[in-house]
């Protein structure tokens, strides 16, 4: 039962991140516009915090993605090799960017999402 849990929870976090991260450049700028101002207090330049927010946004969802889905893999007794599909993500997200309006592939962001894979990985190594 904890492996089905397990496999749920990663498949919807997987959608949950790629849809977020397949927005278009208006919604994806607005929403993140959106909380920079909520969270005002951590930083008087607007447009300085929203950059960083977007930035974190990049190694969390896919360290948390990274986690889970190696927290599937070790329930259910299966090589934590497979934890290799996050860092391939990592590329294939970015590289579909530019068929999505008011977006591109970024080089730098593809670094952010290998940090993010990275430290779930070694979280999950640790565990």
């Amino acid at each position: 039962m904890a492996f089905y849990i397990s496999l749920i929870s990663t498949i919807l976090w997987f959608l949950f991140m790629t849809y977020l991260s397949h927005q278009d450049g208006e919604h994806t700028g607005r929403a993140s516009r959106e909380l920079a101002e909520h969270l005002r207090f951590l930083d008087n330049d607007i447009n300085d915090l929203n950059g960083k927010l977007r930035r974190a946004a990049h190694i969390v969802v896919f360290a948390v993605f990274t986690f889970l889905l190696g927290l599937t893999l070790k329930i259910g007794g299966i090589s934590l090799g497979w934890m290799l599909v996050a860092a391939a993500w990592s590329y294939v997200d970015e590289a579909t960017k530019p068929w999505i309006q008011g977006r591109h592939f970024s080089w730098f962001d593809v670094g952010l999402n290998l940090i993010g894979t990275f430290i779930g990985a070694v979280v999950v190594l640790i565990l």
